[in-house]
């Protein structure tokens, strides 16, 4: 669990084990106590984000100002996903991302959000 570091504990805490990852994106193992709604696929990506390495190696809470083009492509039925998020760009503490949710290569939800680092 070191690969996330967010203050988050069960059963908030969504991520499970980062899959791979480089400065851009992350591939994120993802897991709910129950089958999840769009609030909680959208959380697990915010949670997803702490995945993609920051350049600077710093580890510092991020607070989400906003989730964008929000779809629900297909009803979750079931409590384990991957995220595939990547980093679309960055100032300073500002960063945005879009996101898919897979059930293995199928998107289940897409979007977009921003974040502001602590």
């Amino acid at each position: 669990m070191n690969d996330f570091p967010i203050p988050h504990k069960a059963p908030i805490r969504f991520v499970r084990s980062l899959l791979k990852y480089d400065s851009n994106s992350a591939l994120v193992e993802v897991s709910f106590e129950q089958i999840p709604t769009l609030a909680m696929l959208c959380e697990a990506a915010a949670q997803a984000s702490s995945g993609i390495k920051d350049k600077k190696q710093e580890q510092r809470i991020g607070f989400v100002l906003g989730f964008r083009n929000i779809k629900l492509l297909e009803k979750p039925n079931k409590q384990n996903y991957k995220i595939d998020i990547n980093l679309v760009q960055q100032l300073d503490d500002f960063k945005s991302f879009d996101f898919t949710v897979l059930d293995e290569n199928d998107p289940v939800s897409t979007g977009s959000f921003s974040l502001m680092l602590q």
